[in-house]
């Protein structure tokens, strides 16, 4: 079920997808739109953080369509603009 905007929980899920894609590269594409290429060599653990935005940026394309192909500097804009510059605490 679709996450309304302006809503507690489009914040909490927004701000996980930024802090789960700051310094990864698969944390460049729109939202929805990341992937793994499998030509690019990651160490175990940067692979595993990868591994799992990429299944989190699909989970948060389809439970905030309203956002869905937005690019990081626009939803970190976004972000800002209505929650603050303040991310959520794990």
């Amino acid at each position: 079920m679709p996450i309304e905007t302006g809503t507690d929980e489009e914040r909490l899920m927004l701000g996980r997808w930024i802090k789960m894609g700051q310094g990864l590269i698969v944390g460049s594409s729109a939202l929805g739109d990341s992937y793994l290429d499998p030509n690019v060599k990651r160490e175990e653990d940067v692979e595993k953080k990868s591994q799992d935005y990429v299944a989190y940026d699909h989970q948060a394309a389809e439970e905030l369509p309203h956002l869905k192909d937005r690019f990081r500097w626009d939803l970190e804009k976004y972000y800002r603009d209505r929650y603050g510059p303040y991310l959520p605490q794990d």
